[in-house]
């Protein structure tokens, strides 16, 4: 498959074919539908292209196909693809003094009978229109072929044949003489190619045969799922031994493969390493931003900051329960976990989400831990430092210390700030697991503060 982005690459046509009124009835009814409207007019471009007496220093660049079919450049590439998938274009390039040629050879519209006896193209076009317009083709086409010839019955052929009525000399009918055989030479023409569907597999289905067998997976379970197969391949953009090594997990030991369990075993892991690359970018972007935010705190949050800074999670939620005179229970780890290992979070940000938590609730609670991070994230609260001056000034906002609460204080050592990232785009848990009200309380004046940060930032 080639493409370029230059208008300006030289093309020609190598021949031409001829569309009589049925082949236009085919190309319009039957591959219409599966290439569209484009595609068809390209080839038919394509056809009145052609110069018999051209040559290839007379070749003109694909944006004069661009301007005949008003499309982008990028759209009449779409409809070449297709054209050559199904086999009515193949495409070459031509090294010579012009560098890479793009070369057009077009194939003839088969019969609807052959259309209709390829499984690949009869499948693609039942799809696409439909179960009821599918028969509806079909009839139609099958009708048509059968009137063009009465069937002839109980009959036998008593044609003459040609010796019976014509003689030649000597063994000119077994030796045809040399000016036989140099006028027949003189009048070959190349036949006209009927389209065959280009189904050139680049899967190396030898190799996932291969892969499988070590696990007791038959090659003719590979050959029955081939199809599905494909498309999780293509649709995720794995290779033969990647989509083996993702689909390793659904196996249980019963010589099948579960294409249900694979197909949800690929969606899951492609949501999670996309979501994770996502987060690491934002991280990335963030880093740069996190040094001018570091203003405004007392004594108190920068040693809290670096508490932050130099526990793991675990060890952070360890010491603030501790501190508070409760446990960390597995759920709580749980959820910590899930912040790093599942999205990403940075440590640091993360300890600040679960002091924020506690300071909230005498646990820390997967809904309200999610809402909080979502909270931030929307608000473009990406690290540690941003999260407790986030923190601090919302608790202000409440005013007369009704929702204040005491900081504990900690022996801090100074470490680097991992910078986080924005998360806005992160779908979080709905589920409620406190009150309507109490989330009120906790998110109210939100848009007053956001207008404050906005203020603060200018």
């Amino acid at each position: 498959m080639f493409e370029t982005s230059d208008p300006k690459h030289l093309y020609y046509v190598a021949n031409r074919v001829t569309l009589f009124p049925e082949d236009e009835q085919i190309l319009i009814k039957l591959y219409q539908p599966l290439v569209g409207a484009v595609a068809v007019a390209l080839y038919q471009t394509l056809i009145s292209d052609y110069d018999p007496y051209g040559i290839i220093s007379d070749s003109k660049g694909i944006y004069s196909l661009q301007e005949q079919l008003d499309c982008s450049l990028k759209t009449m590439f779409t409809s070449l693809h297709k054209l050559e998938a199904v086999g009515l274009v193949q495409t070459f390039l031509s090294d010579n003094v012009f560098n890479n040629v793009i070369v057009f050879k077009l194939l003839k519209v088969p019969s609807a009978d052959k259309f209709f006896a390829t499984p690949l193209l009869a499948s693609l076009l039942k799809e696409k229109v439909g179960e009821e317009t599918f028969h509806e083709l079909s009839h139609k086409f099958a009708k048509e072929a059968k009137l063009r010839e009465k069937p002839i019955k109980n009959a036998r052929d008593v044609s003459a044949n040609f010796f019976d009525m014509f003689r030649l000399p000597g063994d000119e009918a077994i030796t045809p003489s040399s000016d036989v055989i140099e006028a027949a030479k003189e009048n070959k023409v190349h036949e006209e190619e009927v389209a065959q569907v280009n189904d050139r597999d680049a899967i190396d289905w030898d190799f996932i045969k291969e892969q499988y067998e070590v696990y007791q997976i038959p090659a003719s379970e590979v050959d029955n799922k081939k199809n599905q197969i494909r498309s999780l391949m293509q649709t995720y953009g794995l290779s033969e031994k990647e989509f083996v090594d993702e689909s390793l997990p659904c196996l249980h030991g019963s010589y099948e493969l579960n294409m249900r369990d694979i197909s949800n075993t690929l969606a899951e892991n492609y949501k999670r390493i996309n979501t994770r690359e996502h987060v690491q970018k934002q991280v990335n972007e963030g880093r740069k931003k996190a040094l001018a935010a570091i203003k405004g705190l007392d004594d108190n949050d920068k040693k809290l900051l670096k508490e932050a800074n130099e526990s793991s999670p675990a060890e952070f939620l360890y010491k603030i329960k501790t501190e508070k005179g409760g446990i960390a229970s597995a759920g709580e780890r749980q959820i910590i976990n899930n912040l790093h290992t599942q999205y990403g979070l940075p440590e640091d940000l993360i300890n600040i989400l679960t002091y924020t938590c506690l300071t909230y609730d005498t646990v820390v609670n997967s809904n309200l831990a999610y809402k909080i991070a979502n909270d931030w994230l929307q608000h473009g609260v990406a690290t540690a430092v941003q999260a407790l001056q986030y923190v601090k000034k919302r608790r202000d906002s409440f005013g007369n210390g009704n929702n204040r609460r005491s900081r504990r204080n900690y022996n801090y050592q100074n470490k680097r700030v991992e910078k986080g990232t924005d998360w806005s785009k992160k779908k979080v848990d709905t589920n409620s697991g406190i009150s309507t009200e109490r989330l009120k309380e906790l998110f109210k004046n939100l848009d007053k503060n956001l207008g404050n940060d906005e203020k603060a930032g200018e």
